[in-house]
């Protein structure tokens, strides 16, 4: 009974958190995004002889939609966070778990994000042929399961290199080193991207690191909400959560 009220308890926090962190990335997007999106609408269009009064949707509509999918995804993906939080809580050998659920999160986004982004960074509207879909996104994926699987290998590593004894200041190097090269390996291995790049480079960079902001500014901030929760929630109840979890409580 004590675990599945802790388990929905969990769920709760990381939904918060998740809400928190699509709020954070709703507003980076409005403020750094919205300008130069707006201006690659406008491009997009007069490229294809539209304009703004062929738009299904009006772009306050697009807005809001947008707002919308940004906070119901970051409550989505605050669940799946705080799943992953429950995993992995007692292999992040950290006794804090508001910096356990910040390490997480910034692994979250290493290897979620800015290692795909490195290889295959965002594009806006205008950038990119409906024909090459497929093959896009089919490249995008292969390059996100390298990255999970490189941070497993580099977790791995870790592990059983301090099980035998290596101390910190050797084994984080080593560890560093096999991280680095495992992503290396794939970013020089994969093709680049089919897209051809049709609008001007300042623009594609300014909405690329829009982009890439607001999903650190997600994954920051989730972060952190869940571990202020996790703290707030340790404090009230006296702890014991974890052994409950791995069920020796």
């Amino acid at each position: 009974q004590r675990r599945s009220v802790i388990v929905r308890r969990l769920l709760r926090d990381g939904a918060v958190a998740g809400l928190a962190g699509g709020a954070a990335l709703v507003l980076v997007l409005l403020a750094a995004g919205e300008r130069t999106l707006a201006r690659a609408i406008e491009l997009e269009q007069r490229a294809s002889g539209g304009g703004a009064s062929d738009e299904v949707f009006s772009r306050g509509v697009q807005q809001a939609g947008g707002v919308l999918a940004g906070l119901v995804g970051g409550l989505a993906l605050g669940a799946i966070f705080a799943v992953a939080y429950v995993a992995l809580r007692r292999r992040l050998e950290t006794p804090s778990d508001w910096r356990a659920a910040v390490t997480l999160a910034a692994v979250g986004f290493a290897t979620l994000v800015l290692v795909p982004f490195l290889k295959y960074p965002a594009n806006p509207p205008g950038v990119g042929d409906t024909d090459s879909v497929g093959r896009r996104t089919a490249l995008f994926l292969v390059m996100l399961a390298w990255s999970v699987l490189s941070t497993g290998a580099a977790w791995r590593a870790a592990r059983v290199l301090g099980r035998r004894g290596l101390p910190e200041h050797a084994r984080v190097p080593l560890v560093a080193v096999l991280y680095v090269g495992l992503v290396v390996v794939g970013l020089a291995a994969l093709p680049g991207s089919p897209d051809e790049v049709a609008v001007p480079a300042t623009l594609v960079w300014r909405f690329r690191l829009a982009s890439l902001a607001g999903t650190a500014a997600f994954w920051a901030a989730c972060g952190a909400v869940f571990g202020w929760l996790r703290v707030a929630a340790a404090r009230a109840g006296g702890g014991g959560e974890d052994a409950v979890l791995a069920g020796q409580a």
